[in-house]
Parts: C-alpha cells; sequence; structure tokens
C-alpha cells in the first residue's frame, strides 16, 4: 500500500515537458523570412538605381514593405526595426546615403506610431491617407541634393514638383502596404492560431 501511494506521488510530482508544435514552431520562422525578405529588398531598391525619373516613386517600395511588414506582423517597433536593419546594409554598401537612410528611419519610427494608435488599429483604412504624410519625410533627400547645386530659393521654389510626386506614390504605397499586410496578417493566423488577434480582428 505504501509502495503504491509513493509511486502516485512521483507520477503526480511530475512537471509536464513543454511539446512544440509544428504551428509554434513555423510562425517564428515564416517571421523570420518576411522580415529577412523586406530588409533585403529595401537595401536592394536603395542601392540599384531604377531611372523612372519620377520624384518619390521608391517609396512603393520601402514605404510599402515597411507598413505591410509592421501591419502582417503587429509587433511594436518591427517598422523601425526593419528600417535601421536595412539602414546598416545600406551604409555599409554606400556610405554616402546618410541622407537616405535618416528619412528610412523616420519613417519607420512615423509607421510603428500610427500602427499602435488604437483608432488605426480599429480602422485600418485609415493608414491609406497617412502613407503620403509619411513618405513626405523623403523630401530631404532632393532637398539636400538641389541645394548643393542651387540656391535656397531656387530649390524652394521647385519643391512642389516633388512634393507630388512623393503625395502620389504614397498614396499607392499604402494601398500596396495595406492590402499586403491585412492578407499576411491573416496568414500568420492559419499558420500560428496561438497568435493573438489584433483590435480589427474582433
Amino acid at each position: 500500500m505504501t509502495s503504491s501511494l509513493i509511486a502516485a506521488r512521483e507520477v503526480t510530482d511530475v512537471e509536464p515537458r513543454p511539446t512544440h508544435t509544428p504551428h509554434s514552431i513555423a510562425g517564428p520562422a515564416v517571421i523570420a523570412v518576411i522580415v529577412s525578405l523586406a530588409v533585403a529588398g529595401i537595401i536592394w531598391q536603395q542601392i540599384v538605381h531604377t531611372p523612372w525619373g519620377l520624384p518619390g516613386h521608391r517609396g512603393i517600395f520601402w514605404l510599402s514593405a515597411l507598413i505591410a511588414v509592421r501591419w502582417a506582423i503587429d509587433r511594436p517597433g518591427t517598422a523601425l526595426g526593419i528600417a535601421a536593419a536595412s539602414s546598416v546594409g545600406i551604409i555599409l554598401i554606400d556610405p554616402t546615403m546618410g541622407v537616405h537612410v535618416t528619412s528610412l528611419l523616420i519613417a519607420g519610427f512615423l509607421v510603428d506610431l500610427a500602427a499602435k494608435s488604437p483608432f488605426i488599429r480599429r480602422h485600418p483604412w485609415t493608414m491609406l491617407p497617412l502613407a503620403p504624410l509619411i513618405l513626405l519625410v523623403n523630401l530631404m533627400n532632393p532637398f539636400v541634393h538641389n541645394l548643393a547645386q542651387s540656391s535656397l530659393p531656387t530649390v524652394l521654389s521647385g519643391m512642389w514638383f516633388y512634393v507630388q510626386g512623393h503625395l502620389e506614390w504614397g498614396v499607392a504605397a499604402g494601398i500596396v502596404g495595406m492590402g499586403v499586410g491585412v492578407f499576411g496578417r491573416s496568414m500568420l493566423r492559419r499558420i500560428d492560431p496561438n497568435r493573438p488577434l489584433s483590435p480589427a480582428s474582433l
């Protein structure tokens, strides 16, 4: 009788070992891949010069990536983290692109700031009009570039052309970023059902 009681107590004292389901392993792995692709894509589009000649057209690539990944992963600091990692890569490849890195970091901070707003989280479409405003931080690039070649009054008189371009491409970046981000969030929920729901999903 005593031995059976001791054996039963030993069984109850055994702590359950944590088990890792395929979903719990696949979720972080997919997130790591998404972040890596976003960083690599931003570095590539900043280094490779596209011959479009349209002011702000790069925003359709890097701003949409920041918005999409931030919204899909839904973790504070994601956009700024991707912007910081991309900036390091850009500086290592081309140290002369310091101004570009500055606007990238500011945009990442603003995307994170907007994404954690309770109102925007409940009404994701409000991110669309904010995207072109966020892209305006990139105006420092043509401003600094043109200021090195012309006087301040001349540069200021020609900035409206750049403002229009950034607003238009910012709208496109918001649409693409939020579209991919909302779709990506739903896919991550399927891969990892244990992910917490955001207010927009409730």
